[in-house]
């Protein structure tokens, strides 16, 4: 097995999990996650689904991400990702065909993250 240095988490296809997330580095969506999901970066892929509380420094969406979503850096709608609810970020940017839906609010983003 190969060493994991920085806590990346995979939710691989057809994967349903449910509760807290917490990972240092990376996690990765390709099947669903309902709950809460907090690590350094978030990317929710052209499959995957997140439903809940996201927070992360850097936010990648080309699936759906739903409910309260925080980016503190950036957030990226890809032309396939839909995100609705409670949406904050630090810088946006949404490619031709991506969806942003509901209370949107930009912060400040953060240094050095």
């Amino acid at each position: 097995m190969s060493e994991n240095i920085k806590g990346d988490l995979f939710i691989g296809a057809g994967v349903v999990a449910v509760g807290t997330l917490n990972a240092p580095g990376l996690i990765e969506v390709d099947g669903s996650v309902d709950g809460v999901v907090n690590a350094r970066s978030i990317n929710v892929t052209s499959n995957g689904v997140v439903t809940g509380n996201s927070t992360a420094d850097h936010i990648r969406v080309a699936g759906k991400l739903m409910n309260t979503s925080t980016a503190h850096q950036s957030l990226l709608v890809e032309s396939t990702g839909d995100v609705s609810g409670k949406i904050t970020y630090g810088d946006l940017e949404i490619r031709k065909g991506g969806n942003i839906a509901g209370e949107i609010n930009s912060t400040p983003a953060r240094k050095n993250a």
